[in-house]
C-alpha cells in the first residue's frame, strides 16, 4: 500500500486531538497502538517501557533502520487551533513532532512492500523534559529493541537532513553575599551584583565556530534563569543563575564544563544539573551519500540537541530529518503544511531504496 498526502494530514490531525503533554503519554500511545495492530501490514507492535516498538515485516540479512520519535509535547498554548486548513493541520505538536509520528506509521504501513532494508518504529515518552528522564534509555535497557545499522530521529528540520548535534550542559552558579534589610544595603553584601562581572563576560563571549568537513557548528554559553529566594524587602545573600553551554560533536561534556568553570572563576558555586552528550556526524556514511546523491535535500549541522546523540553514542549512525519547521515548534499557533508531510515520506522512501546490499559489516 502506499499512504497518501491526505493520508498523512488525518493522521496528523488525529495525534494532534489526543493530548500528549511530557508525562501524559499514555492515550497517544495506545491510540498509535490500535492503529497500527488493526492494520493489515503484517507489523509487530510491543509496548516497551513508556513507549512502542513497532517492527516492519522483516528478512533476514538486510539492514534495518530504525525510525524515531517522540510521543510528548510540551503543555499547548490557551490559543493553539486544531484544524486542518489552507494547506495544513493546526495543532500542538503539529510540527514537534506529531507530524513525523504520522510519516513514521505510514511508512510502517507500507514496509511490508520494501525490498532493500527492514524497518523498525520507536515511539518513546519524555523528550520534553530533563534528558535524565527521557523515556528512550530506558527502551535500550531493556534490551528489547532490535539490532539497528541505521537511525533517523524525524524532529523538526524543515525537510533538510541535519547532522549529528549539539551536547548541551546546564549549571547552576550561584554568588554569595550576606542578608540584609533593603533599607539598609550597608549592612549586607548584595549577592545580584556580583554576577555583574560574569555577566559582562558571557554577553560579551562570541560563539565559536567548529567545522566538521562541510558543517559548522557554533559552540555558545548563556545565561538563561536568575533568581533568588528572598522576601523583596531583603537584600539578598545568594544569586543564582542557570548557565546552558552547548559545544559541538567530537567534544566531550567534561571539556564544555571545563570552559564553564574558567569563565566563573572563583567567584562563585557551580553545580551541574543536567547534561547531554553531543551527537556524532556521520557524513561520508554511504547510505547517506547513496541517499544525497538521489535527492535534492540540503544537508546542515544540527544547532540543537536531539536523540540522536543517544543513537550514535551506541555506535548507531543516525541522522535528524523531519518533516515539522523549526520555526513552528513550541509555538502558540503550532502547525505543520501537509506537502510537507508528502514530502518527507517521500525523501525517506528513497532512502530505503538507497540502502542497497547487505548490512555493513560492524
Amino acid at each position: 500500500m502506499r499512504v497518501s498526502e491526505a493520508d498523512l494530514a488525518a493522521y496528523t490531525l488525529h495525534y494532534c486531538s489526543i493530548p500528549s503533554v511530557t508525562g501524559d503519554e499514555g492515550a497517544l500511545r495506545e491510540a498509535l497502538r490500535s492503529q497500527l495492530e488493526a492494520a493489515d501490514a503484517g507489523l509487530h507492535v510491543r509496548p516497551v517501557a513508556g513507549g512502542l516498538v513497532v517492527r516492519g515485516p522483516a528478512q533476514p540479512g538486510r539492514p534495518t533502520i530504525g525510525l524515531f520519535g517522540h510521543l510528548d509535547t510540551v503543555r499547548p498554548a490557551t490559543d493553539q487551533p486544531l484544524e486542518q486548513r489552507d494547506g495544513r493541520v493546526y495543532g500542538c505538536g503539529a510540527s514537534d513532532m506529531k507530524g513525523g509520528l504520522a510519516v513514521m506509521s505510514a511508512l510502517l504501513l507500507e514496509s511490508r512492500d520494501l525490498a532493500q532494508c527492514n524497518i523498525v518504529g520507536v515511539f518513546y515518552d519524555k523528550e520534553e523534559g530533563p534528558a535524565s528522564e527521557n523515556g528512550l534509555e530506558p527502551m535500550f535497557a531493556t534490551g528489547e529493541l532490535p539490532t539497528l545499522d541505521f537511525g533517523v530521529c524525524l524532529e523538526p528540520t524543515d525537510n533538510r537532513i541535519q547532522m549529528g548535534c549539539v551536547g548541551g550542559l546546564h549549571a547552576l552558579v550561584t554568588f554569595r553575599g550576606r542578608r540584609a534589610h533593603s533599607a539598609r544595603p550597608w549592612q549586607g553584601d548584595n549577592a545580584i551584583y556580583k554576577a555583574a562581572g560574569l555577566l559582562s563576560r558571557l554577553k560579551a563571549r562570541a560563539p565559536v565556530t567548529v567545522r566538521l568537513g562541510e558543517l559548522e557548528f557554533q559552540e555558545v554559553m548563556n545565561a538563561t534563569t536568575a533568581a533568588t529566594s528572598n522576601s523583596r524587602n531583603v537584600v539578598p545573600d545568594a544569586f543564582t543563575l542557570n548557565v546552558n553551554v552547548r559545544f559541538a560533536p567530537g567534544r566531550l561534556a567534561e571539556e564544555a564544563l571545563a570552559d564553564l568553570r574558567a569563565v566563573v572563576g572563583d567567584e562563585a558555586d557551580l553545580e551541574v544539573v543536567d547534561e547531554a552528550p553531543a551527537g556524532a556526524v556521520c557524513l561520508g556514511h554511504p547510505w547517506v551519500e547513496a541517499w544525497r546523491a538521489a535527492t535534492t535535500l540540503a544537508v546542515e549541522p544540527k544547532q540543537a540537541w536531539t536523540d540522536v546523540a543517544r543513537l550514535t553514542a551506541r555506535g548507531i549512525p543516525a541522522v535528524n530529518f523531519g518533516p515539522g519547521e523549526t520555526a513552528q515548534a513550541h509555538q502558540a499557533r503550532e502547525s505543520v503544511a501537509i506537502a510537507d508531510l508528502g514530502t518527507n515520506a517521500k525523501a525517506l522512501r528513497q532512502l530505503f531504496e538507497a540502502v542497497k546490499g547487505p548490512r555493513l559489516p560492524e
